[in-house]
């Protein structure tokens, strides 16, 4: 097998250009010929041949840098892992794919990683012992840790994991991540599956679910929670019940057949409120050491049924739906009884031959009372006998069954149906007009290839102050009503739409059928941009590289002017039709599906709505977390689950009218 150099995917062995990203890798090189006796051939991974050859698979018995590979281990994105041998030990080798090092951005968290780990000494972490990021490739090597992961565990030996078994893995995983954060890394995004355990169940936390970057503590307190709670649930569902994307919406609910004072403790820090958790790790790992002997604590029980669902919902909704009262049914009843009673007795009768003489009476005694004459049968104006022997000619009246309302009883007409009180185009919306633009491109083809119609959009990212008006306050990065809401799933925006829409007497955009939504592009509620108004709307008129210039400090608040926090909207200039931040601040939600390949695959090029389907949305903008270059351009586009909320990506709203 090879991997492709540059995105790392896997590739023909005969392939010159990778068939997903499309670049160009060197051909293999002719096949060295090992000579029948003397000393085994050592590859050099120096020089052209690395460009695609080293990510061809090494074959056990090998030597790579002095290690002997033993065996593959995986595949992950960073990188292809192998088990190597050096002096009698076992090793973990990781190869580090070329586009690993081919942004910016990512190449100075990977070396910041990197240059971390490999001074990082703690009991509880398996030991880099060699990093090489001038080697081509780049390689790490790490000791190998024997044992059973957690998540093995879990699945394989569920009687291993008692509470006691639990409190000792929790103070070391307090301990650990303590000792990581002052190397400037974090466990936040550790799972079970990078823990591993040995008999006397000490823990060692795994290089890969070390990760680099600047987490609040707190958030790190909230991971830990979920692994916590997720080992001492005997719930077939607990990787759903105890999902951290559900604990961040919905309260923690306790766990059977544990201590009470445990399940206080995982409470707090997995409160949805991040301002509620544990302040500090310290913290935590003194309630944790303080827990009283199981046999003098209380166990709680559930009270009621246990959770036996088949599947939960991937994300509660925010605003829970009506249930359907005995009314409703009572009604349908009602109108299926009318039913059957005028197909069984009236229209048989109505049928008979004695039934127009009755219509004709019927008719004729409506019309001794111009008030029961339909508009619709007699004429526009009629003459009556108004005992005078004059004629009179009178207007026809307003037939009170097209409005829907009773007749005046002094006039006979029917009163106007009051007109329907729509919100108007809220100040802070700007008005983005139609025309075309070159959809996906920039200054090396600024050549138009859509057509947009116009539409209204909100100069600022949505506050928190307005997302609590309607919705349940999210977990955002930084609390603050005027600053952007983040962290808030795709799903649960377009449910913030309708909830607006309907608030303020518009047309809901959205139809919401289980997991399945459809949108109404003609309605006059609020909705999130499609990709193409998004970027037309970016653009503004402009070819800039950044939403209203080419220099993205007067534009953006990015990684390297904002402290990586999240700033009020209008602290920057605006583009050239008066939009805030639509780059960096917080990511933005799209309606659209995001395809790796689109917008060059689009077949309608007037008002286009993105691919029919797909597994995650799109995010546009970038945001404080991003420094300058690529990620923050006009055209960066990224991708999302739409059930999941992400730190720093939030939305702003479009009306068409």
């Amino acid at each position: 097998m090879r991997f492709c150099s540059h995105c790392g995917k896997e590739m023909p062995a005969s392939g010159k250009f990778c068939p997903f990203c499309g670049k160009e890798n060197a051909p293999l090189p002719a096949p060295v010929e090992v000579p029948p006796e003397g000393p085994e051939l050592v590859r050099d991974f120096s020089g052209e041949e690395v460009s695609d050859s080293a990510y061809k698979l090494l074959e056990p018995g090998k030597d790579f840098r002095g290690y002997r590979i033993v065996r593959m281990l995986n595949k992950d994105p960073e990188g292809i892992k192998y088990i190597g041998e050096k002096d009698g030990k076992e090793y973990v080798i990781k190869l580090f794919f070329r586009y690993k090092f081919s942004n910016l951005d990512t190449l100075i968290n990977l070396q910041a990683r990197l240059k971390r780990l490999n001074s990082l000494d703690t009991v509880h972490t398996a030991r880099v012992v060699e990093v090489n990021q001038n080697h081509d490739p780049a390689y790490m090597a790490s000791e190998y840790v024997h044992g059973v992961s957690l998540a093995n565990l879990k699945a394989g030996n569920q009687a291993r994991i008692t509470e006691e078994f639990v409190r000792k893995v929790a103070v070391q995983l307090v301990q650990t991540a303590k000792a990581v954060r002052q190397q400037g890394l974090t466990l936040n995004n550790l799972t079970l599956s990078g823990i591993m355990v040995q008999p006397d169940d000490v823990i060692t936390v795994l290089s890969s679910g070390v990760t680099y970057g600047d987490v609040e503590e707190r958030e790190e307190i909230f991971n830990l929670g979920v692994m916590l709670a997720q080992l001492l649930s005997k719930n077939v569902l607990y990787k759903t019940i105890y999902n951290s994307e559900r604990l961040r919406e919905q309260k923690f609910a306790f766990i059977p057949g544990t201590s009470l004072k445990l399940n206080k403790i995982l409470a707090d820090c997995l409160h949805r409120n991040i301002l509620q958790r544990h302040t500090s790790l310290e913290a935590l790992q003194k309630d944790l050491e303080g827990l009283p002997p199981l046999d003098q604590e209380e166990i709680y029980v559930r009270q009621g049924p246990e959770i036996v669902l088949d599947k939960l919902p991937e994300t509660a909704p925010i605003q829970p739906k009506a249930a359907i009262e005995w009314r409703f049914y009572a009604l349908i009843g009602a109108i299926v009884a009318l039913l059957v009673f005028f197909f069984t007795f009236a229209l048989p009768r109505i049928l008979k031959s004695g039934g127009s003489q009755v219509r004709t009476e019927v008719a004729k005694s409506a019309l001794d009372d111009t008030t029961a004459v339909p508009a619709d049968i007699r004429p526009s104006r009629e003459l009556r006998n108004n005992g005078t022997g004059k004629a009179q000619t009178t207007a026809s009246r307003t037939d009170p069954r097209k409005t829907g309302l009773p007749p005046d009883r002094t006039t006979g007409t029917a009163p106007k149906a009051p007109a329907r009180a729509y919100s108007p185009i809220p100040s802070n919306f700007v008005y983005v007009p139609d025309g075309s633009f070159g959809f996906n491109r920039l200054k090396d083809n600024p050549n138009d290839n859509v057509f947009q119609d116009g539409f209204y959009m909100s100069k600022y990212e949505l506050t928190q102050a307005d997302w609590n008006k309607y919705m349940m306050p999210a977990d955002v990065s930084t609390v603050g009503d005027r600053l952007p809401v983040d962290n808030v799933s795709w799903i649960n925006a377009i449910r913030y739409c309708n909830a607006r829409s309907e608030k303020e007497g518009l047309d809901p955009a959205y139809q919401i059928i289980g997991s399945s939504v459809r949108c109404n592009f003609n309605a006059n509620g609020y909705r999130l941009p499609t990709e193409a108004e998004w970027e037309m709307a970016a653009k503004a008129g402009g070819l800039y590289a950044y939403s209203g210039s080419d220099v993205l400090g007067d534009v953006a608040w990015y990684r390297d002017n904002s402290g990586g926090r999240i700033r009020t909207g209008g602290g920057k200039q605006p583009n050239a039709r008066g939009l805030y931040d639509m780059s960096g601040n917080v990511s933005e939600w799209c309606w659209d599906w995001y395809n790796s390949n689109y917008p060059t695959t689009l077949n309608t090029f007037i008002n286009p709505t993105g691919p029919d389907s797909g597994s995650q949305r799109v995010i546009r903008g970038g945001s404080v977390r991003n420094g300058e270059g690529t990620n923050l351009g006009i055209l960066y586009r990224e991708k999302g689950d739409p059930s999941r909320g992400y730190n720093l990506v939030g939305f702003r709203l479009v009306r068409k009218k």
